[in-house]
């Protein structure tokens, strides 16, 4: 129910100066794009998957510094040297207090000083810092740098994703509300029709069979007409499910499904996309993370060195140090694994595959790049071309109708054939819009293809991390609200997402 009301209030606070008609809340494209950027499960994950990978980060800087640890522990113990060495010394003395006690009134032995030693209670406070690891914490470093980068960059890859899907979905409802339109004229055509055809019947210019197949075509009319509804509330339901609203949702798509051509070569394209995707520079950074694991695993082979300041303190209880083996210590450790019957070599060899399959990925997803540029451009065109070609039919299929309306009433025509130019009035139309639907996904669909920007230009955020900078340096050397240079680059190389004549 909190997350429920948090979308509505969401939608309250992006469109303060809408109001909510019998059609529902009117949304831009843009507002759309908007709020689905806001709300979409994807971003959250992906955000979630940035966090781990900045913490991470943190985690692995700080295994370089010093660390204070604390250990403690309450034993039992006994045995011939306690017997020997403690415990009889210490009967031994209780045994003279007693007689100087007997003989002189007072104990000269503090018994405090000769402990039972039937327990030990150890305490130990070691303050340990790495000195040398062998180039381990080095490149654990560089790999978690390495995921971090990857992370980022697989978030906008999400925000582009997601603004893909609003305006695919967004484009959906604007092609479901043209073809209601288009079912509810071929109705109120056949129904003005059905009118004529009864008035000519009663008159006994026409036989009662035309009136019968007129009938029958209205009520296919009006079923295709129910059927469009129905499709038109279920593309409703899937744009709330992208906007990351609930499904029975009311909104209404504002803009109006349009034809911008687009002017970019596929070579342009295809050129912006190899350097700007996302996804594509992510998979590198996860090769060269690969690679510094490999590094990492390395130092097996390697001494690790830490200096080291230590306290430990022994006593019968658990917070006594009676033992008498108080110690402090202060000098430089040294573990070095000679044999270690071959599992530093084997670890090298697990994280060299899983380099050398990231690599693979890597090279796939270049190709995966082009094979997405390529497809959604041919697309494109395709739907530019169908979009001059039916246009022209639908004039045709309209004048076609006119035409054999006249014949009809004149009495030189059938009423068959005036059926059949109506239903091609309603196929050219139904297929113009389709056309148009399809020109503006594949616009929408090249464009995320390309990886245009939507909150950081990948391009930008690659070349300030191999200039040194942090994360947070480079997310905002990317940023494309911040950045103008980047923001006219992409102007200059690809026409601004989604725009209108």
């Amino acid at each position: 129910m909190k997350k429920f009301l948090a979308a509505l209030a969401t939608a309250a606070l992006l469109f303060p100066n809408t109001t909510q008609a019998a059609e529902g809340v009117s949304l831009t494209l843009d507002d759309a794009i908007e709020l689905a950027l806001k709300n979409n499960r994807l971003i959250e994950q992906s955000t979630a998957d940035r966090e781990a990978a900045k913490w991470n980060l943190s985690a692995v800087r700080r295994n370089a510094g010093p660390i204070l640890s604390w250990s403690s522990s309450l034993n039992h113990i006994g045995g011939r040297f306690y017997r020997r060495n403690y415990r009889n010394i210490r009967d031994d003395v209780k045994a003279r207090n007693a007689e100087y006690r007997a003989t002189y009134g007072y104990e000269p032995y503090n018994m405090n000083l000769y402990p039972n030693y039937n327990y030990e209670g150890t305490h130990s406070l070691t303050l340990r810092m790495p000195v040398y690891t062998g180039g381990r914490l080095e490149n654990q470093r560089e790999s978690a740098r390495y995921t971090l980068n990857a992370a980022d960059l697989t978030l906008e890859n999400s925000r582009q994703q997601v603004k893909y899907q609003a305006a695919a979905a967004y484009y959906r409802v604007l092609q479901q509300e043209s073809l209601v339109g288009v079912q509810e004229q071929a109705v109120r055509l056949l129904q003005e029709h059905l009118r004529m055809v009864s008035t000519q019947y009663e008159v006994g210019t026409v036989a009662k069979s035309d009136v019968l197949a007129t009938n029958v075509q209205l009520a296919n009319s009006q079923q295709s007409l129910t059927t469009a509804q129905g499709n038109y509330q279920t593309a409703v339901a899937q744009l709330n499910n992208v906007l990351g609203l609930p499904v029975d949702t009311e909104i209404a798509a504002s803009d109006k499904i349009n034809f911008v051509k687009y002017g970019l070569s596929e070579a342009d394209c295809l050129d912006y996309a190899l350097s700007h995707r996302p996804d594509g520079i992510a998979a590198v950074y996860a090769a060269k993370r690969a690679g510094a694991d490999v590094s990492a695993a390395k130092s097996g082979f390697r001494p690790n060195v830490s200096a080291i300041v230590q306290g430990i303190a022994t006593g019968e209880s658990y917070f006594k140090a009676d033992h008498r083996s108080e110690r402090l210590s202060v000098g430089v450790e040294m573990t070095w694994n000679i044999f270690d019957n071959g599992i530093t070599s084997a670890q090298v060899q697990q994280y060299k595959a899983v380099e050398r399959r990231a690599e693979s990925v890597a090279r796939q997803q270049i190709e995966t790049i082009q094979l997405e540029v390529h497809s959604a451009y041919i697309a494109l065109k395709t739907a530019e071309k169908n979009i001059e070609t039916t246009a022209a039919a639908v004039d045709k299929a309209e004048e076609e109708f006119a035409i054999a309306q006249v014949r009809y009433v004149e009495g030189v025509d059938t009423n068959l054939n005036v059926m059949n130019a109506q239903e091609k009035v309603v196929e050219t139309r139904n297929n113009y819009y389709a056309a148009v639907y399809n020109y503006n996904t594949s616009r929408a669909q090249l464009e995320k293809a390309m990886g245009v920007p939507v909150a950081i230009d990948a391009l930008l955020y690659a070349e300030a991390e191999q200039e040194g900078k942090s994360s947070p340096k480079s997310l905002e050397a990317a940023a494309v609200n911040q950045n103008d240079s980047s923001e006219a680059e992409v102007v200059k190389e690809s026409p601004a997402p989604f725009d209108k004549q």
